[in-house]
C-alpha cells in the first residue's frame, strides 16, 4: 500500500472520528415545582445545554388524565405551550414558561418538556392543592415555599448532520481502498 493512499485512509478515519466526536448528548432539566395553590401562576423553569433559540415544548396534564365521556363535567385541566431557549451562564442555558393553574382541581400533574427539533425531553411532577378558605383575621402566615432544584435528562441526540457525514467518511474510505 502506497503512503499516498494510507493517507488518504488515514484522513477519511480522522474526519470520521471528529464529526462522530461532535455529536454531544443534549439535555434539558426541570426546576422542580413542588406545591401549587389552585388559581396561582407558576412559573415553571430548567436548564439546558440546546443553543438559545431554539424551542421547547411544555406540556402540564393531570396524571389521571384519560378520556372522559363528554356529557360528565370536565375533569381537571392542563396546558401546554412553548418556551425558548434564553442564553444562560458558562455552564447552561435557561427557559421558562407561566402556568395559571385556574381552573385546575387538585391533584398531581405532570411537566413533560421536550425539545422540538430533536429528542431532549425532561419530566417532573407538581400536587395542586385547593385554595384555603378566606378568613377575615389579619394574623394569616404565608405558606412556606421549597426552593427550586435543577434535575438534568440527558437524552443523546444525533445533532446536526453527524449520520450523513459518517456515512459520507465511510463511504470515502471504502472508494479510497476500492481503488487500489
Amino acid at each position: 500500500m502506497n503512503i499516498r493512499r494510507f493517507a488518504g485512509i488515514a484522513a477519511a478515519l480522522v474526519i470520521a472520528a471528529w464529526v462522530c466526536g461532535t455529536a454531544a448528548a443534549q439535555q434539558t432539566g426541570i426546576d422542580e415545582i413542588g406545591t401549587v395553590t389552585a388559581g396561582e401562576t407558576v412559573t415553571i423553569g430548567g436548564t439546558t445545554n440546546l443553543a438559545p433559540g431554539n424551542r421547547l415544548l411544555i406540556t402540564v396534564t393531570p396524571v389521571g388524565f384519560a378520556p372522559t365521556n363528554k356529557s360528565a363535567p370536565s375533569g381537571a385541566g392542563g396546558t401546554s405551550g412553548t418556551a425558548v431557549v434564553k442564553e444562560g451562564n458558562d455552564t447552561a442555558n435557561t427557559w421558562s414558561f407561566d402556568v395559571d393553574t385556574t381552573g385546575f382541581e387538585p391533584g398531581e400533574y405532570s411537566v413533560t418538556v421536550e425539545w422540538v427539533e430533536g429528542d431532549a425531553t425532561a419530566s417532573t411532577t407538581f400536587t395542586v392543592v385547593e385554595a384555603a378558605p378566606v378568613t377575615p383575621t389579619p394574623t394569616a402566615t404565608p405558606a412556606a415555599t421549597t426552593p427550586p432544584t435543577t434535575t438534568a435528562t440527558p437524552t443523546p441526540t444525533a445533532a446536526g448532520p453527524v449520520l450523513p457525514a459518517a456515512a459520507l467518511a465511510a463511504g470515502l474510505v471504502g472508494y479510497l481502498v476500492r481503488r487500489r
